[in-house]
């Protein structure tokens, strides 16, 4: 198993308050799709100050995913609207980022927003500019952008969004739960993506705890509406293609876990096996740690429609005396259709078995988020006993239920 690089994103981000009722009949009308949705006086407000303006079609779509590159133009364009113009009158000669080029659209953005302290970039000196925006980072830049530290502390906890202790964003998260940003409708989960709505009601939630020099946000609630646990993908008109269901008695369903976070391969024998999101996840050491008790993860969580990346030895190495050396070492006897048993935070997640490929150790194609919605990914290195390539198992969410 060789080193991955967990790159943790900080951005920043904006949001409303004042001319509520007169911005509210003179832009919403621009959004069919927003009117009578909770997010209808943020786009209002948002559209009134030039920060939103929408797609081609005249249709605010706050049900699809935001990047880095989207969210970022919405921050600087409220928060230091100058300083982009200035940018965009005087490009700078070298972009601050390596795959950013100077003429890019974001780019006048991007130098505002990174010269005002709103965004950091990834250690490889990239800013990745098209990569979806996870709910703790959402928190996290719309927080660090109003100039808040973040609640000191362990976790709060809130019906509304997920948070754990000790983590890099548990601080922001803290913020957001005491200074109630975060929408009484549905749940936020660590590691999922983000939607335009969401993130724009957070902004509206911080504009007017600033206008209204309110230490907590006290403004209407949304009437509860059902809130599918998987976002639609962008480019498609309704959600996801996942079934959700609730147990109809206190058994737990076959191959549902206790744990936190576990999976079962009943192709291959494994059942409940620990899953751990590494402490570490920045240098090798750190990598390994989690497969001492079981298997690692990387990136996005189930239920968040993006990638999860779920890594195990096929080695057996002398060197290694844990009990799972060897538990990926036959991923490859998985067959297309075959089902993938992943139990996460209170609700097991089924997947389904898609394509199995080999891929160069080098070859990073397969972990990019493309767009296309959740993607569960097995990785191991491949042939056992060898780190020349990696085996790759995609699989797709097909059902949810929720574990009591």
């Amino acid at each position: 198993m060789t080193h991955f690089r967990m790159y943790k994103t900080i951005q920043v981000f904006f949001g409303f308050f004042a001319i509520l009722a007169m911005a509210r009949i003179a832009y919403a009308q621009q959004f069919p799709d927003v009117r009578g949705t909770p997010y209808e006086q943020a786009f209002a407000y948002l559209s009134s100050k030039g920060a939103v303006n929408g797609y081609s079609d005249g249709y605010g779509l706050p049900d699809y995913y935001l990047n880095r590159a989207e969210a970022l133009k919405v921050v600087a364009a409220l928060k230091v609207p100058s300083r982009v113009q200035y940018f965009r009158e005087n490009p700078v000669p070298m972009p601050l980022f390596s795959d950013i080029s100077a003429g890019a659209w974001y780019s006048p953005y991007v130098e505002a927003g990174f010269e005002a302290s709103m965004l950091t970039g990834y250690p490889d000196r990239t800013f990745r500019p098209a990569r979806y925006l996870t709910v703790e980072e959402a928190v996290t830049m719309a927080v660090r952008a109003y100039g808040l530290s973040g609640g000191a502390g362990g976790a709060l906890l809130s019906s509304y969004i997920q948070n754990r202790d000790g983590e890099w964003f548990t601080p922001y998260i803290n913020s957001a739960v005491s200074k109630n940003l975060i929408m009484h409708q549905g749940r936020l989960e660590l590691g999922g993506i983000i939607t335009r709505g969401r993130f724009f009601d957070i902004l509206y939630r911080l504009e007017n705890l600033k206008n209204s020099s309110s230490a907590v946000y006290a403004g209407p609630e949304p009437a509860i509406t059902s809130v599918s646990l998987l976002a639609a993908s962008p480019g498609s008109a309704g959600g996801g293609v996942i079934s959700v269901a609730q147990p109809q008695s206190s058994v737990m369903p076959q191959f549902a876990s206790e744990k936190y976070f576990a999976i079962s391969m009943p192709t291959l024998g494994v059942n409940d096996l620990t899953v751990t999101h590494p402490a570490d996840p920045f240098t090798p050491d750190g990598v390994l740690i989690p497969l001492k008790i079981g298997v690692g993860h990387l990136f996005g969580y189930p239920g968040g429609g993006g990638k999860i990346l779920i890594y195990g030895h096929s080695s057996s190495y002398p060197w290694d005396v844990s009990n799972y050396t060897k538990i990926f070492r036959q991923v490859n006897k998985l067959n297309v259709a075959d089902r993938v048993y992943v139990t996460y935070d209170g609700k097991l997640y089924t997947y389904e078995v898609t394509e199995k490929v080999v891929v160069d150790a080098n070859d990073t194609s397969h972990y990019q988020d493309d767009g296309r919605g959740e993607d569960l990914i097995l990785y191991t290195c491949w042939p056992p006993d060898s780190i020349k390539q990696r085996y790759l198992v995609h699989a797709v969410p097909v059902s949810v239920v929720a574990l009591r």
